[in-house]
């Protein structure tokens, strides 16, 4: 009787299609964000395109990712995460909050520093239609439920600020102070929403420059953060 295989052991040739297979989602990942980086938009960015550009037919685009909005998300994730701090905090056990970077000094204009990190954001998420769709289907504003592949990114964007703001509430040099009343995790909350309204505001048309809403968030985002000054009794 000739030798069995081992039950580990996988038949000679079972590892070609999967490699063919993550050779192709490759390709057609590779395909759109060189499209969306030629055309500047994800609006722009079709099936057709890719798939061309990926030498493969339609229908294997919709079979590796469900739909144009799962192939996209992937190019929106790649900005997200260009937005994520790479410095990493000595030691993640001691806080809830991580902080982004520690400044060394204090900032000369902490809240400037601040809208910066959501500007940036905003710029990303209403940079066009198709993206804050995706964005707002992607992390539960649509649908009710983040996209696991997204939970990660998001989760180190609000640790960043809330770790900034933390920083921000412990220093005893940074002006103008700023409240102190609630947690930095529960001021990202509120930091979110205007954000994403923000964001909304723009791509509805409701405020058709991004600079007015930009300007609107500034006031937005002071008014929430600074500490009402004392009153003399």
């Amino acid at each position: 009787m000739p030798p069995r295989p081992s039950p580990s052991a996988a038949p000679s040739g079972s590892r070609k299609p999967q490699a063919r297979s993550l050779r192709t989602r490759e390709a057609l990942l590779a395909a759109a964000r060189r499209l969306a980086e030629e055309r500047g938009s994800l609006d722009a960015v079709t099936a057709d395109a890719i798939v061309a550009e990926a030498q493969v037919a339609k229908g294997t685009l919709f079979a590796h990712f469900g739909d144009m909005d799962g192939l996209l998300s992937h190019v929106l994730l790649d900005r997200l995460a260009g937005l994520v701090s790479r410095t990493e905090p000595a030691d993640r056990s001691t806080s809830s909050v991580v902080p982004a970077v520690v400044p060394p000094v204090a900032p000369s204009d902490p809240m400037g520093v601040l809208l910066d990190k959501m500007n940036r954001l905003i710029r990303v998420i209403s940079s066009d239609q198709t993206v804050l769709r995706i964005f707002l289907n992607k992390t539960g504003y649509g649908s009710g439920h983040c996209a696991p592949e997204f939970v990660e990114i998001l989760s180190r964007l609000d640790q960043e600020l809330a770790g900034f703001l933390g920083l921000w509430q412990q220093a005893g040099d940074w002006e103008p102070a700023i409240r102190g009343d609630l947690a930095p995790e529960i001021l990202t909350d509120g930091l979110i929403a205007f954000m994403v309204h923000a964001a909304l505001k723009f791509r509805s048309g409701e405020v058709p420059e991004l600079d007015a809403c930009l300007a609107r968030l500034a006031l937005q985002t002071r008014a929430y953060l600074l500490a009402a000054p004392s009153v003399a009794t």
